[in-house]
């Protein structure tokens, strides 16, 4: 009898592979993604302990998945100038503290009207010779943002791909990033689809 099943066992697998195939790659499932976010972005003019540089852009991004970023990118600006991506505006980029996670409390209403972020967000020193990440000190963030304009749609589809997003302006009416004060940061809360088929 065991010879039997493994006899039918083959020969189904057998033609598992040849139906595989013969299957046009078209008739392989679509991907799909769908995500929804919250952004922001601040800068900032005077010096911070443990931080290089007299200014800085202060980044964050948080989807309702749980995971999230911030980077901090320090610059050495003229006095009075404030830190920006301009190459010409006279500062000097030194260097990014980049810090992640993948348990954030994030909250973002169906309108795309309000969100809010909470959690710890652990600073990214690298790997070792091995390939292990090194995490250094834990910054908490707590954000509420708000829109402050209209929804945004756009559309777009070509071959097999399919693209939809709906986003709104945003500012931070409350928020810290560690020691950081990001309370007047401008961004966007958004929600995007996207399709593709073989």
């Amino acid at each position: 009898m065991h010879k039997i099943y493994r006899g039918l066992a083959s020969a189904t697998g057998a033609l598992a592979l040849v139906a595989t195939a013969l299957v046009p790659s078209a008739a392989a499932p679509p991907q799909k993604t769908e995500v929804t976010w919250v952004m922001g972005e601040v800068s900032q003019v005077g010096v911070v302990e443990g931080f290089a540089g007299n200014s800085r852009v202060i980044t964050f991004y948080a989807r309702t998945d749980g995971t999230g970023d911030a980077t901090v990118v320090n610059f050495d600006c003229p006095e009075g100038q404030s830190p920006s991506w301009d190459p010409n505006n006279g500062c000097e980029i030194l260097g990014a503290v980049g810090m992640l996670d993948e348990e954030l409390s994030v909250d973002i209403d169906r309108r795309l009207s309000a969100a809010s972020v909470n959690g710890e967000l652990r600073i990214y020193n690298g790997e070792t010779e091995t390939g292990e990440p090194i995490w250094g000190e834990a910054l908490q963030l707590d954000v509420t943002m708000q829109a402050v304009g209209d929804a945004v749609i756009n559309q777009e589809k070509q071959g097999g791909f399919w693209h939809w997003s709906k986003e709104r302006s945003a500012t931070v009416a409350t928020g810290q990033l560690g020691g950081f004060d990001v309370t007047g940061a401008v961004g966007t809360i958004g929600h995007l689809k996207e399709t593709y088929k073989y």
